[in-house]
């Protein structure tokens, strides 16, 4: 079997993420784009890499917009088949923090952050969204002489974490209720 057609294959598995025939094509065709494509992954190079550059590009950009599906369902049937290969009860299982830089101001989701790529001594901000992606360790090594593979199996944005706050602050000049040891405390009997 080609890498190819394995790859269709799972595209094939696809379809019942999709209400219609047409958007499973149509995500399929975008699918291989991006991997056809050079440079930078935007749907419009992927548009182009598939010959598609004459023709209106609205229908491509519904499939994003207006389509109803589910991005996480993508994962089952690559989860199907590295489960297949995983023997024994426990899987492993890595998660990666992501994040993407962004320059719109008007993304509603996209939070400043610590930048990865700064220096320990020097904290830089990014504006930019967060990521986590779950991974199947998948163990090849038991029936190869290779490494052990990391299949993504899940990729969620996830909101900027907040801190909890415990309410307003104490009005008693920071004290947080209990007495200290050199104040006098008067019995009334």
């Amino acid at each position: 079997m080609t890498l190819l057609a394995a790859l269709l294959e799972i595209l094939s598995e696809w379809r019942q993420a999709f209400p219609q025939q047409r958007s499973w094509k149509r995500a399929a065709r975008q699918a291989l784009g991006f991997l056809a494509c050079l440079g930078r992954r935007t749907l419009s190079r992927i548009i182009w890499s598939n010959g598609g550059q004459q023709r209106s590009w609205s229908s491509e950009y519904f499939l994003h917009s207006r389509c109803d599906w589910e991005p996480q369902q993508l994962f089952a049937p690559i989860l199907r088949r590295g489960l297949a290969r995983c023997p024994g009860r426990l899987v492993g299982v890595a998660i990666d923090d992501t994040r993407l830089r962004k320059t719109g101001r008007l993304i509603r989701q996209a939070f400043y952050q610590r930048d990865p790529l700064s220096p320990p001594f020097h904290v830089n901000l990014m504006l930019g969204l967060r990521f986590l992606q779950a991974s199947l360790l998948v163990p090849l090594y038991r029936r190869a002489a290779v490494s052990t593979r990391a299949v993504p199996i899940a990729f969620e944005e996830v909101s900027p974490v907040k801190r909890r706050n415990d309410g307003p602050a104490p009005s008693n000049g920071g004290s947080t209720g209990r007495q200290s040891n050199n104040t006098t405390c008067r019995n009334p009997l």
